[in-house]
């Protein structure tokens, strides 16, 4: 009798986590969870207790100053970057990462740069005053006379220095892909070049799942600009993607949707976050 009892909670319980998964806008995390609670799947012990957080400061001393947040799992697993900011008029990112840099997580390694371009931010602009393109100057150069090409040098510096499997860059566009070709909100951009296209393709599904409208669901576009983040990546080997956006929706649902991307990708490598 005690047995039946003790199956008809869990099953309740269960039920529950399948109810809150269908409505949420943010099911990736809440898939995640639910996966833990299956029989003989366990989370890793002190997942949320042992990862750590350090900052590191690039271009310390210049109007560039911006912090990049490194948080660690004493637990083996695999190196991601997630850049916010590159471009100050495209708010989601930036403020999505900021919420991505207090994420604790339960292996590996998550590197991220919440507010990469601080004076373009500042202004609410594509760019710094004055200055080119960020997303246009990689892999930069330390030698430049000029700030923005000292800022990608150093970014492409840590990229050198940590090597992550995957380089996440977050981004918006001012129309969603399906208003009309080249628009690229709503979109994930992969390159050419990339090898991981199964995984992108299980994000899109995962990701998806919850949009509440079909035509505000992401697709999947090729390619990289030349100079970008995403084929700064490639230089050193790594996967990258970029998540853009829609600015057609609420603000709050475009930093769900970058959020969910995120964690959605980290759960398809095997990382956790909390």
């Amino acid at each position: 009798m005690f047995g039946n009892r003790r199956s008809l909670i869990i099953t309740y319980f269960l039920v529950v986590f399948v109810f809150l998964l269908y409505f949420s806008g943010d099911s990736s995390l809440l898939m995640q969870k639910f996966d833990q609670l299956r029989p003989g799947k366990k989370a890793s012990a002190g997942a949320e207790i042992t990862s750590t957080r350090t900052e590191k400061t690039l271009m310390e001393g210049t109007s560039f100053e911006t912090v990049l947040y490194v948080i660690e799992s004493p637990v083996e697993g695999p190196t991601v970057m997630v850049i916010g900011g590159v471009h100050g008029d495209e708010p989601a990112g930036y403020k999505a990462a900021d919420s991505i840099a207090t994420w604790a997580i339960d292996r590996g390694r998550l590197l991220v740069l919440p507010r990469a371009n601080v004076p373009s931010i500042a202004v609410q602009e594509r760019n710094a005053p004055g200055g080119p393109d960020l997303n246009r100057v990689f892999p930069g150069s330390s030698e430049s006379n000029n700030e923005t090409h000292v800022l990608a040098a150093e970014i492409f510096k840590v990229m050198t220095d940590y090597q992550p499997m995957w380089v996440i860059d977050l981004h918006e566009a001012e129309y969603c892909e399906y208003q009309f070709r080249g628009a690229l909100g709503q979109t994930f951009i992969y390159p050419n070049e990339g090898s991981s296209t199964d995984i992108i393709k299980e994000l899109l599904i995962a990701v998806n799942r919850s949009i509440y409208s079909e035509r505000y669901g992401f697709m999947l576009l090729r390619g990289s600009a030349r100079g970008s983040i995403i084929e700064a990546a490639q230089l050193l080997g790594s996967e990258s993607v970029i998540i853009e956006t829609c600015e057609q929706m609420e603000l709050d649902d475009r930093i769900r949707y970058q959020r969910q991307s995120v964690s959605s990708l980290l759960y398809l490598l095997g990382i956790a976050v909390f």
